[in-house]
């Protein structure tokens, strides 16, 4: 789950390398990498 939660730090690095705006990029992409790692985290706490 971890590993899966790099596929959205790339987006959001792709995003911002070609012209995306900020909003976008920390808004959408990076949310969901860390509810990804948020949800991982729960997964292996119980």
């Amino acid at each position: 789950m971890q590993v899966v939660a790099l596929a959205p730090l790339g987006d959001t690095l792709i995003v911002l390398r070609h012209g995306g705006t900020g909003t976008v990029a920390f808004g959408l992409r990076f949310a969901i990498a860390v509810a990804v790692l948020l949800s991982a985290s729960l997964l292996f706490a119980v």
